[in-house]
């Protein structure tokens, strides 16, 4: 969950600064369904506008914490590919909310001048109880 972690004190996040690696941000259409998207909209068509929906929340988070349960799913063609992860996370809002939940996502991703993006994305959580994900938060799987 690279670049979604927050830790107490760090820098305000951005997501074009944070997540261009991830995102095709100069060709950003594409179709980004999440129904854990703060707002009023679970599916955007720019990842740009995606990402920065997620912003105020990030910025509002003393912490945000993953830990991997399934991944390695994925069928891979020379331009494009899909992948299947697994994932729960812990969110603790500066207010000290926490928010547990589990999730899966579906990655869709084009090859961008030889460069993985994510152009489609797929992710659908639940809440749980804090403690019943506790310890596989920031837990990666090996390939």
């Amino acid at each position: 969950m690279q670049g979604w972690e927050r830790h107490e004190g760090d820098p305000a996040f951005v997501f074009s600064k944070e997540m261009s690696k991830f995102y095709d941000l100069e060709n950003p259409q594409g179709v980004f369904w999440d129904n854990f998207a703060p707002g009023d909209t679970q599916l955007f068509t720019d990842a740009s506008v995606y990402g920065a929906n997620w912003e105020g929340h990030v910025n509002a988070s003393r912490s945000i914490r993953h830990g991997m349960t399934d991944a390695n799913h994925a069928a891979v063609g020379r331009d494009t590919a899909s992948s299947a992860i697994g994932f729960v996370g812990r969110i603790e809002a500066l207010k000290g909310k926490v928010v547990a939940f589990d999730a899966r996502s579906q990655l869709g991703w084009s090859c961008v001048e030889g460069t993985w993006k994510i152009k489609h994305e797929l992710n659908y959580a639940w809440i749980v109880e804090p403690e019943t994900i506790e310890p596989i938060l920031g837990k990666r799987l090996q390939h």
